[in-house]
């Protein structure tokens, strides 16, 4: 398999990184929906902590995967796909990625205003972005919330068109993808 990509599939970095990332949302999105209704307890606090240190390498791999995809060609859709889906699915990654770049600045912004440190798996700490601000802090994290539900949105979209691509259209879409 190339590293880079061809013009019938991607090349295994980019593979990579949109499996990895995807495993990383799926599982933050699950644990983010569950951890807000623990009671406080040392579990409640390592499950927070996993959380935004997962987040923050959400964050690094989208801006590597979003750098490797700008240095990279780019498969093409198949011939039948019109302009108007071509620009649903463009607008929906570029909706996907700014998503993965806003949730996990949010959560660091809600940490620093709430007067958490962010550790990433307590290799190092994040500066804080901001100063203790209690309003800020509620307010990003309603932020995060919306966020996490757009992403959501834009994630099921996306999974849905290449479920639809391989199993109606049965035109390579998905396969291009797949390890």
């Amino acid at each position: 398999m190339a590293l880079k990509n061809t013009s019938d599939s991607f090349g295994w970095l980019a593979k990579l990184f949109h499996w990895l990332i995807a495993a990383c949302i799926i599982t933050l999105w699950i644990v983010g929906s569950l951890m807000g209704d623990m009671e406080n307890s040392p579990t409640k606090f390592q499950i927070y902590f996993l959380h935004k240190s997962t987040g923050i390498m959400v964050l690094a791999l989208a801006v590597l995967a979003f750098t490797w995809r700008a240095a990279n060609k780019k498969p093409g859709l198949p011939p039948h796909v019109g302009k108007a889906q071509k620009a649903a699915a463009s607008a929906v990654k570029y909706g996907l990625y700014l998503c993965m770049i806003l949730m996990p600045m949010s959560g660091w912004v809600m940490s620093s205003a709430a007067g958490y440190p962010v550790s990433v798996y307590g290799l190092f700490t994040l500066p804080d972005l901001v100063a203790p601000d209690k309003a800020l802090a509620e307010s990003m994290k309603e932020r995060h919330e919306a966020t996490g539900n757009i992403l959501l949105v834009l994630f099921c979209l996306h999974a849905g068109a290449a479920l639809l691509h391989h199993f109606y259209h049965k035109d390579g879409v998905l396969r291009r993808m797949l390890p």
